[in-house]
């Protein structure tokens, strides 16, 4: 099962085989997957939909008509939610773990997140023992493994 955590993270550090939050930690040896998007979708309820088909039932049963409108009203309030909130369209730089938890951070800048996306990808791949900080509020990456963005040109 996929658990979705959403990080407030204002950086992050990169050091030996570790990424280090303020509260918590990954080891880099257990990221299954690092990608740019939006965060995963949560799954609907199905409990949602049961009550809801057990409110309408209990609408048709003498003496439980409110308490079946209450159920379908809540039912209906989940699912306007639901909806709500799977349309936010904000950008992510996910971190899937082997365990099927996946970590989320949001940035303002999609090309940040491509180049942190980068450096995590050397750090994966290579044994950097240095601290790399990732400061996210100011879109910045201090003692980077690699040079990132195009500056280069071809003439």
């Amino acid at each position: 099962m996929e658990e979705l955590k959403k990080i407030n993270a204002d950086d992050f550090q990169i050091e030996e085989n570790l990424i280090s939050f303020h509260d918590s930690m990954l080891q880099i040896s257990n990221i299954s997957q690092v990608d740019v998007a939006p965060a995963p979708k949560k799954k609907i309820n199905s409990n949602a939909i049961i009550a809801i088909i057990l409110g309408l039932f209990a609408v048709i049963i003498p003496g439980l008509q409110m308490l079946g409108i209450v159920v379908v009203v809540c039912g209906i309030g989940y699912f306007i939610w639901y909806s709500a909130s799977a349309s936010n369209e904000d950008i992510y730089l996910n971190i899937s773990l082997n365990s099927g938890r996946v970590y989320s951070i949001i940035c303002k800048d999609k090309e940040f997140l491509k180049d942190v996306m980068q450096v995590i990808k050397y750090c994966i791949n290579n044994h950097f023992t240095q601290l790399v900080q990732i400061d996210f509020d100011n879109c910045e990456i201090q003692n980077s493994p690699i040079v990132v963005g195009n500056e280069n040109k071809v003439e």
